[in-house]
C-alpha cells in the first residue's frame, strides 16, 4: 500500500489537530507538509477554512503558519501533561486567535437579496486554527486528545471511539502496519 507521504491527513477530528499534521513524523525524521505558500493555500482550501474562494499565501503567510503550528502544537503537548506551556507559544496563539476573520455582508440586486462573502485570508485562516485551538485545548474535549502509537507516526487525533480505546490515527495505515508487525514477530 503505497502512502503519498506529503498529503495532508486529515484524521485529527478537528481543524487545529489536522493543522498539527502538517508537520508529520515529529520525533523521528520531521516531514514538512508545509513547504511552500502554496501548500499552506492548497491546506486551507483542503480543510474547509477558506470559504468559498482561494486564499492567496506569501512567504511571510507560511513562515507565521509555521510559528502558529509549533506555538499549538507546543501547547497541546502541554495539556497532555508531556510538557511545560511556554509563555511565547500562548502569545503566539492569542495573536493570532485576535486577528480579524472576513464577515459575510447583504447586498440588493435586482431587489433581491444576495449573501456577500469577502475574499477569504490566510490571516483569516490562522486564526480559525488558533480559535479551534484554544477552544480544543481549554474545553472537556482535551481529555480524548491522543498520538498514534505507532512510533514513526507522531500524529494527534480526537478519540471519540465508544470506550476512548483508539489506538492509532488511521487502522488503515498505523494500525495495518502494526498488525504487519505483531503478525510478522509471531511467526
Amino acid at each position: 500500500m503505497a502512502v503519498d507521504l506529503l498529503a495532508f491527513p486529515f484524521i485529527g477530528g478537528r481543524p487545529v489537530l489536522n493543522f498539527l499534521g502538517t508537520l508529520g513524523k515529529r520525533t523521528t525524521e520531521p516531514l514538512e507538509r508545509l513547504r511552500t505558500p502554496e501548500d499552506l493555500t492548497r491546506w486551507s482550501e483542503k480543510a474547509g477554512l477558506a470559504g468559498q474562494g482561494v486564499i492567496s499565501a506569501g512567504p511571510a503567510d507560511l513562515e507565521a503558519a509555521r510559528a502558529l503550528r509549533e506555538a499549538l502544537y507546543g501547547l497541546t503537548m502541554s495539556a497532555l501533561g508531556r510538557a511545560s506551556a511556554e509563555p511565547g507559544d500562548v502569545e503566539i496563539v492569542n495573536y493570532w486567535a485576535a486577528q480579524p476573520t472576513p464577515v459575510p455582508g447583504v447586498a440588493i440586486r435586482s431587489g433581491v437579496l444576495h449573501r456577500e462573502d469577502p475574499a477569504p485570508t490566510a490571516s483569516a485562516v490562522l486564526a480559525a486554527v488558533a480559535r479551534d485551538g484554544i477552544d480544543l485545548l481549554t474545553g472537556p474535549d482535551v481529555e480524548s486528545i491522543r498520538e498514534c502509537e505507532d512510533a514513526t507516526c507522531t500524529l494527534l487525533f480526537l478519540d471519540t471511539s465508544r470506550g476512548h480505546r483508539r489506538r492509532w490515527c488511521s487502522m488503515n495505515i498505523c494500525g495495518a502496519r502494526a498488525k504487519m508487525r505483531t503478525l510478522r514477530a509471531s511467526n
